[in-house]
């Protein structure tokens, strides 16, 4: 993520002085894919030609100086990677969501990660996985609720979730569990950065059951999709698979109830639990 973040300013200083890379290449002694892979990320950053690059784009010795230092700190760990036994996909999926502004998560089977209660968290990992003890289990519980913290804390992202009446109906753990799951979501949608939609079963075939995904954007570095599927994941950067994902969202979006009639499906959806 660090990588990342000075890869984008590489190129926003590149392109604020009217340069391409073929131009900072010649005049750096090297190609213009090697310029072109260091803005992308797609190659490892050096330090010393980071610092060559600044160097040339006439940066201050202040921004210089943070973003020298922003690099030499990726090898440190964020609280995620300390944690033991976690799978790789979420060590990367948490190191994105903590650098998210935005996040737009559509889910057909289960209750979006982020607004999972730890009962709900629990049942689900259990069914996944019977053979978890209970040290793993609850490691999975805690590292699953403190990615929480992010969304709910001050300046946090903002959070579409979109999620069909399906996932809501499927008894994960039980009845009580599902009820205070949907009273969760009820309290989540009344934050000013959380918005909720429900696609009904009513809506039939669309675009949402080729399966999940999410949309997450950075303040400076390129948007990511993340696909998950039974045992791995993938995070997609291409423009072409991005354009394609959010026109997915917006046709699934189309198919969901209005934002004001979410609280109105969820209180049902309890009401009918709780007979």
């Amino acid at each position: 993520m660090r990588s990342r973040t000075v890869a984008a300013e590489l190129r926003r200083l590149r392109e604020a002085r009217g340069l391409s890379c073929a131009e900072v290449g010649e005049k750096l002694g090297a190609s213009a894919s090697k310029i072109s892979r260091m803005e992308t990320g797609h190659s490892g950053l050096q330090v010393e030609d980071v610092a060559a690059l600044l160097g040339f784009y006439e940066v201050s010795a202040k921004k210089r100086t943070e973003l020298l230092d922003l690099l030499k700190r990726g090898d440190q760990k964020g609280w995620w990677e300390r944690q033991a036994n976690l799978p790789t996909l979420w060590r990367s999926l948490i190191d994105f969501e903590s650098k998210a502004t935005r996040i737009q998560n559509y889910e057909p089977l289960l209750v979006p990660g982020l607004l999972q209660t730890d009962e709900y968290v629990a049942a689900v990992m259990r069914g996944i996985d019977p053979t978890l003890t209970g040290a793993e289990l609850g490691n999975l519980i805690a590292t699953r609720i403190a990615r929480q913290a992010r969304l709910t804390a001050f300046g946090g992202p903002q959070f579409l979730g979109v999620i069909h009446e399906a996932a809501l109906r499927i008894p994960v753990g039980g009845t009580k569990v599902m009820i205070r799951q949907l009273r969760r979501l009820i309290e989540l949608n009344e934050r000013p950065n959380v918005t909720l939609r429900v696609v009904p079963i009513s809506a039939g075939a669309h675009a949402g059951l080729r399966g999940p995904f999410a949309i997450l954007e950075f303040a400076e570095e390129p948007a990511l999709v993340l696909i998950e599927n039974q045992d791995t994941g993938l995070l997609l950067e291409e423009e072409a698979d991005l354009a394609g994902y959010r026109l997915a969202l917006r046709n699934i979006l189309s198919e969901a109830v209005a934002p004001d009639a979410t609280e109105t499906v969820l209180a049902a959806l309890i009401t009918e639990l709780n007979k």
